[in-house]
């Protein structure tokens, strides 16, 4: 089992995102297992990724995966949009901006906003344009709950991550 961490993890799944950009999900819970930071879930119709996240609250977590031997089945929800990069056209999202007034209703905006980028399709981006990239489905329901394979990994990668903790700040538990 290879776990890839930081840059090397996110190189790595965006070419593979870049093989297929079609039915990806984003799988992130809020609730630490055990206590031990955050568990998440990234898959496509051919295979799923088993993510630890250090915290969902800082701008650039610390992040550990790896690839699980799990059916992408158990993660195939098409309730929910899938995650992908959608291009953005600038005229649009400037005719949006221009037209939000002081007293304009923040709700009708983002209900727009989400409408707009909802109907692009995800697609592989090109340098020199411009993407947003989602969603990110936050829940409650913890992922790895799936088997006792996928309890063995997450505490791999929890492991993986207080290492690295414990390298960067020698006070680290």
């Amino acid at each position: 089992m290879d776990i890839l961490e930081g840059s090397s993890l996110a190189t790595n799944l965006f070419e593979r995102y870049s093989a297929n950009s079609r039915n990806w999900k984003f799988l992130i819970s809020v609730n630490q297992l055990n206590g031990n930071f955050y568990d998440a879930i990234v898959s496509n119709p051919n295979e799923v990724w088993q993510l630890k996240i250090d915290s969902i609250y800082k701008p650039n977590p610390f992040i550990v995966g790896t690839k699980v031997d799990v059916d992408p089945v158990k993660f195939n929800d098409n309730t929910h949009m899938p995650f992908g990069y959608r291009k953005l056209d600038p005229k649009k999202i400037g005719k949006i901006l221009s037209s939000i007034g002081e007293n304009e209703d923040e709700n009708a905006i983002s209900s727009y906003i989400a409408s707009m980028i909802s109907s692009t399709k995800p697609e592989i981006p090109t340098p020199n344009n411009s993407y947003a990239y989602g969603p990110f489905l936050f829940t409650q329901i913890n992922p790895i709950k799936v088997d006792e394979y996928q309890k063995k990994i997450s505490d791999k990668l929890a492991n993986r991550i207080k290492d690295k903790l414990r390298l960067l700040y020698t006070g680290y538990g």
